[in-house]
């Protein structure tokens, strides 16, 4: 998307007073130069209006014979635009005569009062490296996904490091063994030729019948043609969203939400529509409200143990929503990715499983966060009206999921091994959920807040008002641990106090060790924003002092 340069100054103005003060004794004004007459034709590519505008003012006077231009890194630092782009203005002004470069010097104006000519394709020759603009190749409709990548933690840390980031299973849970098992049956080519072939597009029909198994014990009775078996649940998220929602339509998602769902609902260019989370889950008492004034496409919802607050909706909350869903003809995506992830009591059964016959429910699951994140298993259970267009959508993405991983899980369900992982993940996890809300307890009661989830693979925690969690990273970084700061679990990315905590990869002892140096992080963190604020407190009150 093309932004107009009054815009893009208005958020870069540090950047231009930055250059402005380095070069104070160059007598014109850029922010005039760049902002009068702006193109309004969104259509113009960026490197021809920085070209356009420079050509104006080298006819109009404000550039005279000789002027210095500032450098590609400083105007693109200015315009907060690729150095290619302003490369490539520059290329072009210098092949029409217009400025000429120095090696040593810079670039200057080379000449007053000559337009340039209509834009046509630069002529190549041996001498010209013309660098290829990819900044405005790109779609723009996926800025909003790379901008939320980009701000995830991506530094790697010491070996030493306790960090609280990853909500993937432990390896010391992978069932080596009972795979090797499986494996070792793979002995002629009949059976081995299952591994290597395409399954059917819909899934291996015996992995779908012990999937039909699995869901039987949640309370969920559905057909082997309601079934589809996915690449983990991420795709699962894509292929629905592809299938229901086209541009500017509204999806309505809990608020903090997994933020790789956030990612498909930006590249999707719906309106994201934000529904709180309380302690009991989502405000379903507002769903209605946004609903009467709002029509939506989908509710997106995680009932059980939710990413990132790990927080479960009541079963008296499920019921309600599946009234409002009905009565306004919302589909439900229902993301149960840790719903078997309970440590402790089972809690309330899945909305797929509450809903009737006509359900609106798009329910959810995956294999990949109990038994290993290779394995990138997932299904969709869709009403059958659905489904023919989801299998459309799945097709159209890779045509059938990893044949060998199929096969291997659907042996690995069929010979019982599942039951018993299932109970050693949920002992182990649940160990480590205790010991990190006792060291939370220990050393950081009253100072901060947090949750306490009855299961899945992270809590929450808050920290004072105005505090910001990316701030903190660092402190806790240099202290060696390490979290996911909560702005990238929320629509506008604006929310700063809050981080995710991930026990299931960190042992019990190393959770002690890795909360009290977290605490110690979040006082010094504390401590200096108090100084720095008193500092500044103290500039105000005594302008002398400056």
């Amino acid at each position: 998307m093309q932004i107009g340069w009054i815009n893009w100054l208005d958020r870069n103005e540090k950047n231009y007073m930055n250059w402005l003060d380095r070069n104070e004794k160059n007598y014109m004004n850029w922010l005039d130069i760049l902002t009068d007459k702006s193109t309004k034709d969104k259509s113009v590519p960026m490197y021809e209006q920085i070209m356009r505008r420079i050509d104006d003012a080298i006819v109009s006077g404000q550039l005279p014979d000789g002027t210095k231009m500032p450098t590609n890194r400083e105007l693109a630092s200015l315009l907060n635009v690729d150095r290619s782009t302003v490369a490539r203005a520059y290329l072009e002004l210098q092949l029409a005569g217009l400025i000429e470069s120095h090696v040593g010097r810079g670039t200057f104006v080379k000449s007053g009062g000559r337009s340039l000519p209509p834009v046509k394709p630069v002529s190549y020759t041996a001498n010209v490296s013309l660098p290829i603009a990819w900044s405005e190749k790109f779609a723009r409709s996926k800025d909003a996904s790379y901008s939320l990548f980009s701000r995830l933690p991506m530094q790697p840390l010491p070996k030493e490091a306790i960090a609280f980031t990853n909500s993937i299973p432990n390896q010391e849970l992978y069932p080596w063994q009972e795979f090797q098992k499986i494996l070792s049956g793979f002995n002629n080519q009949e059976r081995l030729s299952e591994l290597f072939a395409f399954s059917a597009p819909d899934g291996y029909p015996p992995l779908i019948a012990e999937i039909q198994k699995l869901l039987k014990k949640q309370g969920i009775d559905v057909g082997s043609d309601e079934i589809l078996i996915v690449n983990g649940s991420k795709q699962g998220i894509d292929i629905v969203t592809s299938t229901l929602v086209d541009p500017s339509d509204a999806i309505i998602a809990e608020e903090p939400t997994y933020h790789l769902a956030l990612c498909d609902f930006k590249s999707s260019q719906a309106r994201c529509m934000p529904l709180p989370i309380d302690d009991s889950g989502l405000r379903v008492d507002m769903l209605e409200s946004m609903l009467v004034n709002q029509r939506a496409k989908l509710l997106y919802v995680t009932p059980s143990f939710q990413n990132p607050t790990g927080t479960t909706i009541s079963l008296e909350k499920r019921r309600h929503l599946l009234q409002v869903a009905e009565r306004y003809q919302l589909p439900v995506l229902e993301d149960n990715v840790v719903g078997d992830l309970y440590y402790g009591k089972q809690g309330p059964p899945p909305l797929r499983a509450l809903s009737g016959p006509n359900s609106l429910v798009i329910h959810q699951g995956t294999i990949s966060k109990t038994l290993f994140p290779g394995f990138r298993i997932g299904w969709l259970l869709a009403p059958k009206e659905l489904m023919g267009r989801l299998r459309s959508t799945k097709r159209m993405r890779d045509v059938t999921t990893n044949t060998m991983s199929q096969v291997l899980l659907a042996e690995y369900l069929k010979r019982g091994f599942y039951d018993k992982h299932l109970e050693e993940v949920r002992q182990l996890y649940g160990r480590r959920k205790d010991a990190m809300l006792a060291a939370l307890e220990k050393h950081l009661h009253g100072e901060v807040t947090w949750t306490k989830p009855d299961g899945g693979m992270s809590l929450w925690m808050r920290l004072p008002t105005g505090c910001s969690s990316r701030d903190l990273l660092s402190y806790a970084e240099r202290e060696g641990t390490a979290f996911i700061p909560g702005d990238v679990f929320f629509f506008a990315g604006d929310r700063q106090e809050y981080l995710r905590l991930s026990f299931v990869q960190v042992d019990e002892r190393k959770i002690e060790e890795g909360i009290q140096r977290l605490a110690k992080a979040i006082r010094l963190y504390l401590k200096t924003r108090l100084a720095t604020r008193n500092s500044k407190d103290l500039l105000l009150r005594d302008p002398a002092l400056t």
